[in-house]
């Protein structure tokens, strides 16, 4: 009498070609790539380097100064807006449900708080009479949290992330792991 196998170990001992190994690795390369560039944590982290005054190459994907001549601003400033923006954009805020009304006041705080912080703190930023390096940290500050802000608009990066792990539940075991290892941070 042959034994016969169950349905999930035959599809596993089906030999995989390498043309569908390949196709696996570029669409997980894929898939950790943009859930990377969405991490508020990551977001933060380049904030900090343009507020420093650095761009990233988009070639060698390294930072550059843009003006090595250019001070970088207090180690005090940069760690101020770091900490009040990642109290901002973090997880709870991109997978939240903020309405518009929510979202136009908690950018009106950040205006009034970046606006005050700046002005307020010129002589200790060295930044008195450079209204127009105030202005490039500002606008470095307030468009990166309106962005975030608004992923969340009426849940709309939380309906996406559910509606993807949803499709997590058509993958095989192995397939699932490694989607679920890609979507780690938001667990």
């Amino acid at each position: 009498m042959q034994e016969q196998m169950n349905p999930q170990e035959a599809y596993q001992s089906i030999p995989v070609s390498p043309d569908e190994l390949y196709a696996n690795a570029i669409q997980e390369d894929k898939i950790k790539n943009i859930i990377s560039q969405l991490d508020p944590e990551n977001q933060l982290k380049e904030i900090e380097m343009r507020i420093r005054g650095y761009k990233k190459n988009v070639f060698t994907h390294d930072w550059e100064k843009i003006d090595p001549d250019s001070p970088e601003p207090p180690k005090l400033l940069i760690s101020r807006f770091i900490s009040y923006l990642s109290s901002i954009m973090n997880q709870n805020t991109t997978q939240g449900n903020l309405s518009d009304r929510q979202i136009n006041a908690l950018m009106a705080q950040a205006i009034n708080y970046i606006a005050d912080e700046l002005d307020g703190n010129s002589a200790i930023y060295n930044l008195d009479g450079n209204y127009t390096e105030r202005t490039r940290i500002g606008h470095i500050m307030l468009n990166s949290m309106f962005f975030t802000l608004n992923r969340s608009l009426n849940g709309q990066e939380a309906k996406r992330m559910w509606k993807a792990m949803s499709l997590q539940d058509n993958l095989t075991n192995d397939d699932k792991g490694k989607f679920s290892e890609a979507l780690k941070f938001w667990k």
